[in-house]
């Protein structure tokens, strides 16, 4: 869902800034009222988790991959303004530092995943969660119904945008930027993610509120009057433990996925999703599984010792997370309206100006989450060497996204005194859930 630069003319990425920047502003408004220097770890754990989950691609129905946002999950613990604030500044990080959508398109990027999915997802969440309890069951099914909406509403926005391009930018009867029409952009957004990613998202946000309702329920009832209101009551946690939720998520998830990808594969093995699994090299892929299991039976019980008691679960989670992205390049295939002039050139048999001119426009120092571009891009070096890039890059970015944070952290306490609302990290330490 990440848009590259010469996908959308410029006047239309920048002419999207009139609805972002009034928007950012706002947030930035109603985060300095719930947010303090107190409260800020907790926006920089949840913007790292946005950073990371957007690098676990998957594949999706029509041959291509997508991924999750995480954005519905902030909304529901920190509030809708807050998810604003953390998925722009991962999403801004990507487009800098990674190449990961245009430089250009930050505003409509930005607009489609940080502004449309979270306040989408979280309207739903408060509708089907009513008055609930807050560490209820229903909270937990709101949840993942509202991520779903959310992310597919945000993937709807990202298809009309990328089909009006033929409408508004041709010349000579060819597209200057996105060739794809309003008939084709708007059926693949929404295929790849209704029937894909959009149930990944579904699931983490599911599971995540579960983890935080039994784990650290002080994050939901510290920030009731301000995320929820006050007449919601607190109510008890579901005794069901979390490995039955997390496995039986995960049981659920993976055969949906399994189905969709067999239906939209023609039934067979081997073209799941739509695509050619056959070229993929699983020596490749078996030794880089190898790699990846050796570092991370090193780094996660390393990252255990080391890291403090307050965030020590929080923490591992999230390298966890970083280790195993590079799982996600397995899966063949490119994002629909992410592939390069050349992808664009086999499927219309010509390469629109405008992409040809907009397409690089910004040398991103991590370009494609490689840390050495003459060692990690050979096109002849083994998978595991884009894996390894994959997980440094991956590293390096939540380390800029926790500094990214410190900086808005920063920024607010010059711009507003200390709200003086309890001091979460704290309250983690010492609560029985956090020891």
């Amino acid at each position: 869902m990440h848009i590259p630069d010469g996908y959308l003319g410029p006047i239309f990425s920048i002419g999207t800034a009139i609805v972002t920047v009034p928007v950012w502003a706002r947030a930035v408004n109603k985060v300095r009222s719930v947010l303090n220097n107190r409260t800020v770890p907790l926006l920089a754990i949840f913007a790292a988790f946005s950073f990371t989950i957007m690098m676990f691609n998957i594949p999706v129905p029509g041959g291509t991959t997508a991924h999750g946002v995480g954005g519905t999950l902030i909304a529901i613990v920190l509030g809708p303004w807050a998810a604003i604030i953390g998925v722009s500044t991962a999403l801004i990080i990507q487009a800098l530092f990674f190449g990961d959508g245009g430089v250009l398109a930050i505003f409509a990027n930005c607009l489609n995943m940080a502004i449309i999915l979270p306040l989408v997802g979280y309207v739903a969440y408060r509708l089907i969660a009513g008055n609930s309890a807050l560490l209820g069951r229903r909270r937990v099914l709101a949840a993942g119904i509202g991520s779903y909406l959310g992310i597919s509403a945000a993937a709807l926005a990202c298809g009309i945008e990328l089909g009006l391009q033929p409408l508004l930018f041709s010349q000579n009867g060819q597209a200057l930027y996105s060739p794809y029409p309003l008939s084709v952009s708007i059926p693949a957004m929404l295929a790849s993610h209704t029937f894909g990613a959009s149930l990944v998202e579904a699931l983490i946000t599911a599971l995540g509120l579960a983890y935080i309702q039994r784990s650290f329920p002080q994050y939901l009832t510290s920030l009731r009057n301000i995320v929820t209101g006050s007449n919601v009551p607190e109510g008890q946690v579901t005794r069901t433990p979390l490995w039955q939720i997390f496995g039986g998520g995960m049981i659920v998830a993976l055969v949906l996925l399994f189905f969709a990808g067999l239906v939209t594969g023609g039934r067979r093995i081997d073209h799941l999703f739509g695509a050619d699994w056959s070229g993929i090299s699983w020596s490749d892929v078996g030794i880089m599984l190898l790699i990846v299991l050796g570092i991370a039976l090193v780094l996660i019980p390393f990252a255990w010792f080391l890291l403090p008691r307050s965030i020590r679960t929080v923490g591992t989670f999230f390298i966890a997370i970083a280790i195993f992205a590079p799982l996600g390049l397995i899966a063949p295939g490119f994002a629909f309206g992410e592939g390069s002039p050349g992808d664009v050139q086999a499927a219309f048999g010509y390469i629109p100006a405008g992409l040809q001119q907009l397409n690089g426009i910004w040398a991103a120092p991590f370009g494609d989450y490689n840390v050495n571009a003459n060692f990690f891009n050979d096109p002849n070096a083994p998978l595991w060497h884009s894996a390894l890039g994959y997980e440094i890059s991956g590293l390096i970015g939540v380390l800029l996204i926790g500094a990214a944070i410190l900086g808005i952290a920063w920024l607010l306490r010059r711009m507003r005194p200390r709200s003086g609302l309890p001091d979460l990290v704290a309250d983690m330490t010492n609560s029985p859930a956090g020891k």
